[in-house]
């Protein structure tokens, strides 16, 4: 799998190089964490960083540090994410534990949330993030689950999260304001998002017949690995096997510069561009190794088989 080990290579690099820096600016009791590409240890030269800052300040507009920690990261990393987007921002610690599921319980907030929980990877206080996502999963897991429940609550949010993102991406890519490139964020729906989607669904299922102390214990352990290691973990090198094969040749192609250009330049009616077919062909087949896996590891009677349908 040499994509996904240079990958992981160049990504880790590049975290170090942030964590050395940002101790120069940050607060001892703030945080700064990565999701998306850097985090997964998949990112390139062409990769941008999502990043956000999770503080215990409520006044958010009285930090006079974050600029200084946004200048350090675009320095080590020159793509940065999307303007007065989700990411490249702040969020106040205790509104992450609140309105789940609520009115204010926006877009951006379910996706830092998830995000944080599912890929998060500390730049900046990696003591304090541990806490902030332990009191998020003990906020899914409640006192009076039984042991043989599923942690219900943190799937339906995985689920709900995952269907917001790819009804998203219609919005995103054909009607928003300046409609973002739909090729390239097809081709990532169906890879990196749907494999981030099933190490949430597979970790979950993990909790079955567990106590509640059992489950949280469970989900810290794997939400602190990367989305790929995460996996293995649950089902093996050996029958990850496929399913990594897939996602090496995604990996491969995206770190062609022409590869990705074209994709990102593809028109909606260029459906049948031949890069373009070749990666989503490759995409049905990913995606039908991922359902022989979740299947494979999950019998028919596993309460994980009925919570996702029903």
């Amino acid at each position: 799998m040499a994509a996904i080990e240079r990958a992981k290579k160049f990504s880790e690099s590049k975290l170090e190089d942030l964590r050395t820096r940002l101790v120069e600016v940050v607060p001892s009791d703030e945080a700064v964490l990565t999701c998306g590409s850097y985090a997964r240890r998949e990112a390139s030269d062409a990769s941008d960083i999502d990043f956000f800052i999770i503080t215990q300040q409520p006044d958010t507009d009285k930090l006079p540090w974050v600029e200084k920690a946004k200048s350090i990261i675009s320095e080590i990393v020159s793509i940065e994410p999307t303007a007065n987007g989700t990411f490249a921002n702040v969020e106040v610690r205790d509104s992450m534990l609140r309105n789940i599921g609520g009115d204010n319980d926006s877009n951006q907030k379910i996706t830092r949330r998830m995000l944080f929980l599912l890929e998060g990877e500390w730049l900046f206080n990696a003591n304090g993030l541990k806490i902030v996502r332990h009191q998020i999963i003990e906020r899914y897991i409640g006192g009076s689950m039984t042991d043989h429940q599923l942690a219900l609550f943190l799937l339906n949010d995985i689920i709900r999260y995952y269907r917001t993102i790819a009804v998203d991406y219609e919005f995103k890519a054909f009607e928003g304001e300046k409609p973002k490139p739909w090729g390239i964020r097809n081709i990532k729906l169906v890879f990196s998002r749907k494999l981030l989607y099933a190490s949430g669904l597979f970790s979950v299922a993990m909790t079955a017949d567990r106590s509640r102390e059992e489950k949280v214990a469970i989900l810290e352990r794997l939400f602190e690995l990367p989305v790929i290691d995460r996996l293995v973990e649950i089902c093996g090198q050996p029958r990850m096997a496929p399913v990594l094969r897939s996602y090496d040749h995604f990996l491969t192609r995206l770190e062609d510069s022409k590869v990705r250009n074209r994709l990102i330049s593809l028109q909606r009616d260029q459906r049948d561009d031949p890069v373009f077919r070749e990666l989503k062909n490759e995409g049905h087949h990913f995606t039908r190794e991922l359902l022989k896996l979740f299947e494979g590891t999950f019998d028919s009677t596993h309460p994980i088989r009925k919570a996702v349908v029903f």
